[in-house]
């Protein structure tokens, strides 16, 4: 009797795993693949970087002449974490980025920017800012932050970033 019980709950268990595994196979079969060529997708491009962005873009091309400058970085481009424990480390860092780096003509990064608008006063955000000043500066590049209505001029842009350049050499 036993025996029979038994054949019976592994019957029951078989059957259910098989009905559970062929939904799935049927839900991923209905849903057609949107990346084979023939479907429209929805992708629109978008500006990488905002006007004001463009105004200091502009800014610094114009008054970093000895420098390479790039907009949009993200943070883990930039700094490395430790290959011990490595993906902790990372998960801190990660989905972060800078509006802009500046390099030296080799590529070495010496100064990350931020342009703080009003979304940098909301509490998560100051979080993530707090993160990527304390591990970018952990890295050895300085981190310049610009209040948006308080941007610096062509020549003191170019004083702060000597500047820096000269005291991380």
């Amino acid at each position: 009797m036993f025996a029979l019980i038994a054949i019976l709950v592994v019957l029951i268990a078989l059957y259910w795993v098989s009905q559970h595994f062929d939904k799935q196979a049927k839900k991923s079969a209905e849903k057609p693949n949107p990346f084979d060529g023939k479907t429209e997708l929805p992708y629109t491009r978008r500006p990488i970087m905002t006007a004001t962005e463009l105004q200091v873009y502009d800014l610094l091309l114009e008054n970093l002449p000895n420098y390479m400058i790039f907009p949009q970085v993200q943070v883990s481009r930039v700094i490395e974490s430790p290959q011990e424990k490595n993906l902790y480390w990372f998960n801190f860092i990660n989905r972060l980025s800078y509006d802009f780096v500046i390099c030296r003509p080799d590529g070495t990064p010496i100064v990350a920017i931020e342009i703080d608008d009003a979304t940098h006063e909301i509490a998560a955000r100051q979080q993530a800012d707090t993160r990527k000043d304390l591990a970018t500066v952990a890295a050895g590049i300085s981190m310049l932050r610009w209040q948006v209505n308080e941007l610096p001029n062509g020549s003191e842009i170019a004083e702060q970033i000597r500047q820096l350049d000269r005291e991380w050499s």
